[in-house]
């Protein structure tokens, strides 16, 4: 069934989601006379116990036993969630795939036994949510996985097809009756509707693959297009020019909005939420700030760009004091280090009875240097092109009450200063992904 498919990649190296259910056992039982005509594929299983049926460690020392029998390494781990919350499903569905990329090496290809009445459910459920023709694509063959793949062989295949494979095998599976549950979405779908649509239109599973292999391809040549054409809007700082989005057609401006956020690789927002994004940011008076929550993140909107960025606790009301200046200074929100460093910031040193304090808010007037008048912060800050979300989020300096520097931005011209100087350096994780020094003059 999936010899073709397993053969087209390079990577001999499989790991098999392995439940120990119909679907996964047959994909387990496949790959190993797969093995026997290509002796160096190597294959691993794991088993996700999630911990909601009774009979959970039976199943999995029936994988256990299976794949001993078959000198497969086996994985098992372990899922414990509160099971009074809401929206169990997609709960399970983020802890398992965060198991599996943990496990899953480099240089190997995660296979699951996703079906095509799998494939259909999952159309069926994009309907119910409204979702549009990225949502109606429902599962692909292969999907990227960070770095890694993910394979999914039998969506051409429907489970009676497994079934009929596996008994003429004479293989033995677990049944969880748990899927029975109807007050699960899908385990609705999958018997009260299906079954119905089944027995109008017998091709109904075959045609509905089918319309989702032209979202597919749909997906992917509107994706082409917007690659060519959003690289004409992003900014240097990965922000969203919308500069000229009045006067593009409503439909175009949402999809480069929905594709630049997708290029951020988290989960895109509804169509809903992106037109509320069109509404609020495209239209909204020019000194607004509007912000729209998604999730961990925010998209916020600053002078003609749109900013995605993730969702901080304020420090507006922090003071910490940095007692011992030979030792880095830890900054919170993950936002980094401050050192002492030869290149670093050039600034009067305190004097020796000065306590040095980190804050994140001012408000008021002040004369910084190089500058002959006061101004009062807020315009500073616009002056320096810093959006409002960051302000709060720079390290001021204080020698007591005293207002020294927004480090990395500008130096206060302080009276009496000390004629000692001394050099900071702000160690920004949030500016770059390789911890570098980010030095200031």
């Amino acid at each position: 069934m999936i010899e073709k498919i397993i053969n087209q990649y390079k990577k001999k190296t499989f790991l098999i989601a392995y439940s120990g259910g119909l679907d996964s056992t047959v994909l387990l039982y496949q790959l190993l006379q797969i093995k026997k005509k290509t002796p160096h594929l190597q294959i691993r299983a794991i088993h996700i116990n999630h911990n909601i049926n009774t009979l959970s460690k039976k199943w999995a020392e029936h994988c256990k036993k299976i794949c001993k029998i078959h000198q497969i390494p086996l994985i098992i781990e372990n899922i414990n969630i509160d099971l009074n919350k809401k929206n169990i499903e997609e709960r399970l569905r983020i802890e398992r795939y965060n198991i599996l990329y943990h496990y899953l090496l480099q240089d190997e290809i995660l296979l699951t036994g996703h079906h095509m009445n799998d494939q259909c459910e999952t159309f069926i459920l994009s309907l119910k949510r409204g979702s549009g023709p990225t949502g109606l694509s429902a599962m692909s063959l292969e999907t990227s996985f960070g770095y890694k793949i993910i394979v999914r062989p039998f969506l051409h295949i429907t489970k009676k097809e497994l079934k009929l494979w596996a008994y003429h095998k004479k293989l033995n599976w677990i049944e969880d009756f748990s899927n029975l549950n109807i007050n699960y979405d899908r385990n609705f779908i999958r018997h009260k509707i299906i079954p119905i649509l089944e027995k109008r239109w017998p091709f109904f599973l075959k045609n509905c693959y089918r319309t989702i292999n032209i979202c597919q391809e749909e997906k992917k040549i509107l994706r082409n297009l917007l690659n060519e054409k959003i690289h004409s809007f992003i900014q240097y700082d990965d922000s969203l020019n919308i500069s000229s989005f009045k006067n593009l057609q409503k439909e175009l401006a949402t999809a480069l909005i929905r594709h630049w956020i997708s290029l951020k690789k988290i989960k895109l927002p509804s169509y809903r939420n992106i037109q509320c994004i069109y509404d609020q940011m495209i239209f909204s008076r020019k000194d607004a700030n509007p912000k729209i929550i998604l999730k961990k993140h925010e998209i916020r909107r600053y002078r003609q760009s749109l900013y995605l960025i993730k969702t901080t606790l304020s420090l507006k009301r922090t003071l910490l004091f940095w007692h011992n200046i030979d030792i880095q200074f830890t900054l919170p929100n993950n936002l980094g280090n401050l050192v002492q460093h030869k290149n670093g910031m050039t600034l009067p040193a305190p004097k020796d009875n000065e306590l040095i304090n980190i804050r994140f808010q001012y408000e008021g007037n002040i004369l910084i240097l190089g500058r002959n008048k006061k101004r009062k912060i807020k315009k500073i800050w616009q002056e320096k092109n810093i959006p409002p979300w960051l302000r709060s989020q720079i390290p001021l300096l204080f020698y007591n009450n005293i207002f020294v520097s927004a480090l990395g931005v500008f130096v206060v011209n302080i009276k009496n200063p000390n004629k000692k100087t001394w050099t900071i350096a702000w160690q920004d994780n949030l500016k770059s992904n390789h911890d570098r020094l980010f030095l200031f003059s």
